[in-house]
């Protein structure tokens, strides 16, 4: 499996993504066959688990750590969130009512009971690219840095994920503590760069089954996606269609879907099995770890395989790359 720097850590270049109980429930997804997927992956070898802020799931990171006596050689990636603000009280884009110090601080705290880990190998933190400019940043990177120091935390990244699409990259910002980016990055959301890219899959949109007549559960997040915007899912499945093995079920969920699908064109070398392969292949090849959400088993044996394959050909970029001015049109 390939592997990517990550501060002072190597990991796989592949990870568990927003292990959320709370999208599990939503999805109808059973808890125990969640579990079971955590454990499958952290003994398959991949060393980067992304946890939400959530207490529930924050324990069972934990506890599978712990378990397979994992602390030393798995990254677990936790969530600070923003101080959650008061009804009635405006909520301001501001530093200091955003992350103050104290919120800071008892949410570290808190983690750190929820895992029972001695450290947090990796907090991230939510953060504005305007908020490096605040007077109050260089107070709230001493504190990040002195929760280092004190062994709370062992390394720091800052999500990006609420940034506009045209928001500047700061990655390479020398602003300690940070070892890393985190946001949103895939085929279709690619103007940024970062080190992990959560929704590598777009919720499914590149796994190939999110398209129009999609059925979800009853509280499914994605329920909220409007009939076009599933649509340009199906096209785009249909698009990439040619380059995969396996044809993705979206390709043929509409009308101009089995139109593009009609008229898609075979290279002599098809490189990837599934759109999901293909799609994370991609974001492998550009240098970031993949984050996607691993429920089953049979996903992380499918991440698996992808971040273990070869990288994908410049034919097979190009042809990728040529998809997305198309979509626009």
């Amino acid at each position: 499996m390939r592997t990517r720097t990550l501060g002072a850590a190597t990991v796989s270049a592949v990870g568990c993504g927003d292990l959320s109980l709370v999208v599990a429930a939503a999805r109808n997804l059973d808890l125990t066959a969640l579990t079971r997927a955590l454990h499958h992956a952290v003994a398959v070898g991949i060393s980067l688990v992304e946890v939400a802020a959530e207490e529930g799931a924050e324990r069972i990171a934990g506890d599978a750590i712990r378990a397979l006596r994992m602390r030393d050689r798995v990254v677990v990636a936790t969530h600070l969130p923003r101080f959650a603000h008061r009804l009635g009280i405006a909520r301001r884009e501001i530093l200091t009512e955003q992350l103050p110090l104290g919120h800071v601080q008892e949410r570290i705290e808190a983690t750190l009971r929820n895992t029972r880990l001695d450290a947090l190998p990796l907090a991230i933190l939510p953060l504005r690219a305007s908020w490096r400019e605040s007077t109050a940043w260089p107070e709230l990177a001493g504190a990040c840095m002195r929760l280092v120091r004190e062994g709370k935390v062992m390394q720091w990244a800052h999500l990006l994920d609420d940034e506009p699409a045209t928001a500047p990259d700061t990655s390479g910002v020398a602003a300690e503590p940070f070892v890393a980016t985190a946001g949103t990055f895939n085929l279709c959301q690619r103007d940024r760069v970062v080190t992990l890219a959560r929704r590598p899959l777009a919720g499914g949109a590149f796994a190939g089954t999110l398209a129009p007549g999609t059925t979800l559960a009853l509280r499914d997040d994605r329920l909220a996606i409007d009939p076009a915007t599933l649509e340009s899912f199906a096209i785009a499945a249909a698009h990439l269609a040619p380059l995969v093995r396996n044809e993705p079920p979206a390709a043929r969920s509409c009308d101009a879907a089995r139109t593009v699908l009609a008229r898609g064109r075979r290279p002599a070398d098809v490189e990837a099995t599934t759109l999901a392969d293909l799609a994370l292949r991609w974001v492998i090849d550009a240098g970031a770890i993949a984050l996607p959400r691993l429920h089953r088993v049979a996903d992380v044996d499918a991440a698996v395989a992808a971040a273990s394959a070869r990288p994908l050909s410049p034919a097979t970029h190009s042809r990728i790359d040529g998809v997305f001015p198309q979509l626009d049109t």
